[in-house]
C-alpha cells in the first residue's frame, strides 16, 4: 500500500464533537459592534453622486459659520497656493535638437511674457477683476468647499489687450446634477467609453427665462480646452467631492459641544437666591399670636408679619457691600448651576486633532494651541503636513496653472507673439517637449531656520542635493537666483564694491580645481619669490646699508 493510499483510507477512529478551528475576519460577523453596521458595497462615483450636493451646502454653511473651518481653510490656502504660484519654463532643449543657449534664451522670454500677462486683470481673468494669482487662491477655496475647480477658457477681444485668452471661474453647482446612462452622461459631464469627458451640460442666467443649460465641448476642433473639471484622483469617477465632507460630522459636535459647554458656563453666572427658616410646623407661628389667639391659628399673619419685616430689612443682591437683616432663624441661601469640569478641555482637544487631522494640518496649525508642542514635535508635525501640501498643490493647483499657460503659449505661438522655430505647426507637432512648466510656491514652514540652514549646508556639501531642491524648499526658483545673483556681482565690479556673492573657497572659482592641484604638487618645495611688476625699484643691500651708517 502506498503513502497516499493510506492518507485516503477512511479513519476508523471517533469524530469529535468539538468544532474545528477555523479563521475568517471580523470573527465570523460575532462581533456585537458589527451588527449594525452593515453598509452597502458601491462604486466611489455612486457614492459621490448620491452626497455631493450635501456635501457642498454643508461644507460651505461650516466655512462660513465655524471659525475653526474657516481658519483652516486660511492655513491650508496659504500653505499651499499662499500669493501665487511662480511659473518656470522648462522645454526639453535635447529632444527638441536646441542648443542650451538657445533653450535658455527662449525660456526667459515665455516666463517674461507670461508673468506681465498674469500681473493684469483685464489679459487674464474674463470679468477683468483678479490677477492669475488671485484666481490660483479662488480655485483652491472652489475645491475645497466643493472639491472641483470649474475654469472656462474663453478667447475674449479687448480694446488694448493684445492677448485673447482669458480664464472664468465658475461654481461647480453651474453644472447639471444629471445622470443619463444611455446618453453616458455622469453628472451633467458626458463621456466615452473611457470615462474621458467629451461635453458639459452647464446652467447659465439667461434675462428671459431665468436658467437654461447649454452644452459646452471639453475641447475644440484644434484640441485646445474650452473647459476643464479638477478635483482628487479617484478610480472611476467624473466628478470631485469636498475634502472636508469626511470632517463634518465632528465638526457638528464640536459646535454643539462647544455651544452647550457656553450655555451651562452663562447660567453659572445666574443665581437664586432663597430664603430658609430653621422653624417647622406651627412652632413658627408661637411668636407671633398672643395667648388668646394662640386657640386661631392664623397663617396669614405671620406671612403679615413677615412681609412687614422684610419691607422695613430690604435685600438688595444688586448693590454691592449691602447687609442683609433676616428674620429671626431665617437663613439666606444661593443656589448656582455646577461647573462642567476639567474634562472639556480634554475632549474639544481630542475632537479638534480629528477636524484638524481629516482636513490635512496640524493641530497646532488648526487651533493655534501650542501648550505641550516642542521642537521635534513642531517639526515632525510639520513634515508630515507638508507632504498633504505638496500633493494637493500637484494634484489640484499645479494642473490648473499647467492648462492656463498651455492654452496662452498656444496663442502666443499661434500669433507669433513668441518665435518658434519651425512656427505654429511645429509647435503643435512638440507641444510635449517644449511647453513644459515647473510651479514653485510658498516656502517649506521650519520650526528653526538655522538648523535647516545647516541640514541643507552640509548635504549640499555630501553632494546628496542640488541648489534646485533647496530653491523650490524655500519658495524660489534657483536659476532665477543665480542669474540674481551674477548681476549684483557685476555691478558690484562696475561701481568697484567688494562682490556680494565672491567665492570663499578655492574650488568655487573657475579653473580652482587645477590650482588646487598645482599648490598641492609643489607643497613642501622651496618657492622662488614672487614677480616684481615692471618699474618698482630694486630693494637695498643690507651689507651696503649697514657699512653707510657706520
Amino acid at each position: 500500500m502506498g503513502l497516499f493510499e493510506r492518507f485516503r483510507r477512511p479513519s476508523s477512529r471517533p469524530t469529535s464533537s468539538v468544532p474545528r478551528p477555523k479563521a475568517a475576519y471580523f470573527n465570523g460577523e460575532k462581533n456585537p459592534f458589527l451588527f449594525g453596521w452593515n453598509p452597502q458595497l458601491r462604486e466611489h462615483q455612486q457614492d459621490v453622486q448620491a452626497s455631493w450636493e450635501k456635501a457642498a451646502a454643508r461644507a460651505i454653511s461650516a466655512i462660513q459659520n465655524s471659525g475653526f473651518i474657516a481658519g483652516i481653510v486660511e492655513v491650508v490656502s496659504g500653505s499651499t497656493v499662499g500669493a501665487g504660484l511662480r511659473m518656470a519654463c522648462r522645454p526639453d532643449g535635447d529632444e527638441l535638437g536646441w542648443t542650451a543657449e538657445y533653450t535658455t534664451k527662449w525660456a526667459r522670454k515665455v516666463e517674461a511674457r507670461f508673468r506681465a500677462w498674469t500681473r493684469k486683470p483685464m489679459h487674464c481673468d474674463a470679468s477683468g477683476e483678479y490677477t492669475f494669482a488671485q484666481l490660483q487662491q479662488a480655485a483652491f477655496a472652489s475645491y475645497l468647499a466643493y472639491g472641483e475647480i470649474l475654469p472656462l477658457l474663453p478667447m475674449i477681444q479687448r480694446p488694448g489687450v493684445p492677448s485673447l485668452t482669458k480664464v472664468k471661474l465658475l461654481p461647480p453647482t453651474r453644472i447639471v446634477n444629471r445622470t443619463d446612462p444611455m446618453a453616458n452622461m455622469v453628472q451633467g459631464v458626458k463621456v466615452d467609453s473611457w470615462g474621458m469627458p467629451l461635453s458639459y451640460r452647464l446652467r447659465e442666467r439667461d434675462p428671459m427665462q431665468g436658467w437654461r443649460e447649454t452644452t459646452i465641448a471639453a475641447r475644440d476642433a484644434d484640441g485646445r480646452p474650452n473647459v476643464v473639471l479638477i478635483k482628487d484622483p479617484a478610480i472611476a469617477t467624473t466628478r470631485g467631492i469636498s475634502p472636508f465632507a469626511p470632517i463634518l460630522k465632528v465638526t457638528r459636535q464640536v459646535d454643539q459641544y462647544f455651544d452647550g459647554n457656553m450655555t451651562a458656563l452663562m447660567i453659572q453666572t445666574i443665581f437664586a437666591a432663597t430664603i430658609r427658616t430653621n422653624i417647622s410646623g406651627a412652632a413658627a407661628y408661637d411668636g407671633l399670636l398672643t395667648r388668646n389667639d394662640k386657640n386661631e391659628f392664623d397663617a396669614a399673619g405671620f406671612a403679615n408679619v413677615k412681609g412687614d419685616w422684610y419691607d422695613e430689612a430690604k435685600i438688595d443682591l444688586s448693590q454691592h457691600g449691602r447687609i442683609a437683616h433676616l428674620f429671626p432663624g431665617d437663613e439666606l441661601n444661593f443656589t448656582e448651576s455646577k461647573q462642567t469640569g476639567a474634562q472639556f478641555d480634554h475632549m474639544m482637544g481630542w475632537l479638534m486633532r480629528e477636524v484638524s487631522r481629516g482636513a490635512g494640518v496640524t493641530y497646532e496649525s488648526a487651533t493655534g494651541d501650542y501648550r505641550g508642542a516642542t521642537y521635534s514635535s513642531v517639526r515632525m508635525a510639520g513634515a508630515v503636513e507638508w507632504l498633504t501640501v505638496m500633493r494637493r498643490r500637484n494634484n489640484i493647483v499645479v494642473p490648473f496653472c499647467d492648462v492656463v499657460a498651455d492654452c496662452w503659449l498656444d496663442e502666443e505661438i499661434a500669433t507669433g507673439r513668441i518665435e518658434y522655430p519651425g512656427g505654429y505647426p511645429k509647435f503643435l507637432e512638440q507641444r510635449e517637449l517644449a511647453a513644459k512648466f515647473t510651479w514653485t510656491g510658498p516656502a517649506r514652514p521650519q520650526a528653526d531656520d538655522y538648523k535647516t540652514a545647516k541640514a541643507y549646508e552640509t548635504r549640499k556639501g555630501m553632494h546628496s542635493t542640488t541648489l534646485q531642491e533647496i530653491g523650490e524648499e524655500y519658495g524660489r526658483d534657483w536659476d532665477d537666483d543665480m542669474r540674481q545673483r551674477a548681476a549684483e556681482n557685476a555691478l558690484a565690479d562696475e561701481l568697484k564694491l567688494p562682490k556680494p556673492w565672491a567665492a570663499v573657497d578655492l574650488f568655487e572659482v573657475k579653473g580652482g580645481d587645477d590650482a588646487a592641484l598645482k599648490e598641492a604638487e609643489n607643497a613642501g618645495k622651496p618657492q622662488p619669490p614672487p614677480a616684481k611688476p615692471a618699474g618698482t625699484a630694486p630693494e637695498p643691500d643690507p651689507a651696503k646699508s649697514l657699512a653707510d651708517e657706520i
